[in-house]
């Protein structure tokens, strides 16, 4: 049962972030004296980085296998830890960005960007070398990995 759980909640993960980001925004849309662009980076950040971070960080540390075999790649290796770290890290820096002002948010995206935009790269190598188009590899989690990041990016130059 939990297996089958754990599959679902990894096939659903990569959405988490923008579907918090869009009720939040839609939320603070009807709060009178908003900013909207203001609001849709913050929701963005803490949403997409911060809350989603904190979900592949604890899902590559502590139900590793299941996540490991959705990739491609064999379970129960070090490296799952370490991805499962930087992942919490970046979180960490998303739920925290927007207390600490425009710079700090800036630096959070960067971290984000770098290291997703970067697993982004790890998973073409993947399809490209070894064929390996599992729905962990090239699913949603892929186009996550390229596309948020560069949403960021271009919001908080529009927004700041």
């Amino acid at each position: 049962m939990l297996d089958a759980a754990v599959r679902t909640a990894i096939r659903l993960v990569p959405f988490v972030g923008i579907v918090g980001t869009i009720i939040a925004t839609v939320v603070d849309a009807f709060t009178p004296g908003g900013d909207l662009g203001r609001d849709l980076l913050e929701n963005s950040v803490l949403w997409t980085i911060g809350v989603q971070g904190w979900m592949t960080g604890c899902g590559h540390m502590f139900v590793g296998e299941p996540i490991a075999e959705s990739i491609g790649w064999p379970p129960k290796t070090p490296w799952q830890w370490e991805v499962g770290l930087a992942s919490l890290a970046t979180g960490v820096l998303g739920v925290i960005a927007s207390g600490f002002g425009d710079e700090f948010t800036l630096a959070t995206i960067i971290a984000f960007s770098v290291f997703y935009l970067g697993a982004a790269v790890g998973h073409v190598r993947e399809m490209v070398t070894r064929r390996n188009f599992t729905a962990g590899n090239a699913g949603p989690i892929f186009f996550f990995d390229v596309l948020v990041p560069i949403y960021l990016i271009v919001l908080y130059v529009i927004v700041t």
